[in-house]
């Protein structure tokens, strides 16, 4: 089947559900927290050592930035590795760039004992190294040198660096992406509809959707009034917490809670819109246009009027579009609830610096990779991301301005509402996310990519997937 083009950051993030998260049902049982950083490492797997104490591998993605003429890579190697040396001359960095199939790559290379000190990722693949026991508990470390984190971190993000199944902190934050709504301007104001505000609610959001939506004289639809997310636990679970319902418990994340009532009147909503009523865009219809890039392209292209999107459209919306043409709004509130994606990135540290002796340097530059003023504020000006310190987050508007003026009328501050506000919220990940995802994904997308099944199948799903869970659990040696 076909589906709608993405970012790549969001397609690796997707894939993760399944390539990354796979690993979870073969897991031990997690083990306690160990008291202390050098501990937490334990393995039998001998890392091959660094070729000195102060050598250090860090690993990342060529593709992170979204500043147009900034590569990634060519401004960590030119300028930041030389700003870390005036603060630790003696240290040896090594760029090593993560590549094509670097999840699969990474988990080999940790059981081999060669995987580099310092990597990015994010969850759930980070949580998946976690329960692999592949990476250096840090909190210890947090707890000597940022006794504060929780207070110099966006809330969200900071929480999502702890594992609750290992209980162990799996790094610091590198930046958070988040969930808003972008829309045209003069597609509201040439249907009449007003513009959206911080107050509207999942029925104005219908009605404006409806109203915004344009069909030419043989009936067909030319534009839509909005598109959710195209990804299921990126994006529609959101509205299962905004109509006060929930994804799973929290307790043991293994009981399905998707066929509660809360949850499939939240679904239905979704599936109404989208095929009866038809004023959501379909992931096949938008597919079908034919525009180049269905993340960044349907507003310039009024293939949409409204889009549930990340925050990595300001550079290619202000090359697409009229200056004061376009803007961003928060997720619409639900009956119960207001819910959106806040999903970061971290840096992790491998546990074989233990072994290799370069533990202490690996932490200081991992330290200073995320609370450095420089290196928090060239996450906004070099890469155009939202930082995960909150002093260098606040400036993130700011930034982005004086990168394009054309972002001047733009509300960036939206966005930093919705994570001080706790709108932007980590997913509602399962146990083992990979068994549910086995169950979940063909059912979801028989209704709302198929058009096939009612919402109410996920009665029956539901239940399998906590009766799923449970037999993951036992295989991998729990009760």
């Amino acid at each position: 089947m076909n589906r709608p083009n993405i970012s790549r950051r969001d397609f690796l993030r997707m894939s993760a559900f399944a390539a990354g998260a796979a690993a979870l049902a073969a897991c031990t049982p997690a083990a306690p927290a160990q008291p202390a950083a050098s501990n937490a490492a334990g393995s039998s797997n001998a890392a091959a050592p660094a070729k000195s104490p102060k050598e250090i591998r860090y690993a990342s993605f060529d593709w992170f930035a979204y500043v147009p003429g900034i590569k990634w890579d060519e401004f960590n190697q030119k300028e930041a590795f030389s700003q870390y040396k005036e603060v630790a001359a003696d240290v040896d960095l090594k760029w090593e760039p993560h590549g094509d199939g670097w999840q699969t790559k990474v988990l080999t290379n940790m059981a081999a004992g060669t995987a580099p000190d310092v990597m990015a990722s994010w969850p759930p693949i980070t949580n998946t190294w976690a329960e692999k026991k592949q990476l250096l508990n840090v909190q210890p470390f947090v707890d000597v040198d940022i006794p504060d984190a929780k207070d110099k971190f966006l809330k969200t993000a900071w929480e999502q660096t702890w594992d609750p199944v290992t209980q162990v902190r799996m790094g610091l934050v590198t930046d958070i992406d988040v969930t808003s709504i972008y829309y045209s301007k003069p597609a509201f104001e040439e249907a009449g509809v007003p513009l959206p505000t911080k107050d509207w609610t999942t029925d104005d959001y219908t009605n404006a959707a409806i109203k915004l939506t344009k069909k030419d004289a043989s009936g067909a639809v030319t534009r839509w009034g909005a598109q959710p997310r195209p990804d299921f636990a990126l994006g529609y679970f959101y509205y299962v917490n905004a109509f006060g319902g929930k994804v799973r418990d929290d307790e043991t994340m293994m009981e399905c809670k998707l066929g509660e009532e809360p949850a499939l009147q939240a679904l239905e909503w979704i599936r109404t819109n989208m095929w009866d009523v038809n004023c959501f865009g379909q992931n096949n219809q938008i597919s079908a246009t034919g525009i180049p890039n269905t993340w960044t392209g349907v507003l310039p292209a009024g293939i949409l009027a409204s889009a549930e999107r990340s925050a990595d459209q300001f550079f290619a919306l202000s090359d697409g579009l009229p200056e004061g043409a376009w803007n961003i709004a928060h997720i619409p509130a639900g009956p119960k609830d207001r819910a959106c994606m806040g999903s970061p990135d971290l840096w992790s540290l491998y546990k074989g610096v233990v072994d290799r002796g370069n533990q202490d340097a690996a932490w200081q530059f991992l330290k200073w990779l995320g609370t450095s003023e420089y290196y928090q504020d060239s996450i906004a000006s070099k890469a155009g991301r939202i930082p995960g310190l909150i002093s260098a987050a606040d400036k993130w508007p700011k930034t982005l301005r004086t990168i394009d003026g054309k972002l001047g009328p733009v509300e960036l501050e939206v966005i930093l509402d919705q994570l001080k506000t706790g709108e932007a919220r980590a997913p509602e990940l399962f146990r083992f996310q990979s068994v549910a995802d086995e169950l979940l994904n063909p059912a979801l997308e028989a209704i709302y990519v198929e058009g096939k099944a009612k919402v109410d199948t996920l009665k029956e799903v539901a239940a399998k997937v906590t009766d799923a869970q449970k037999e993951a659990l036992k295989r991998a040696g729990g009760s």
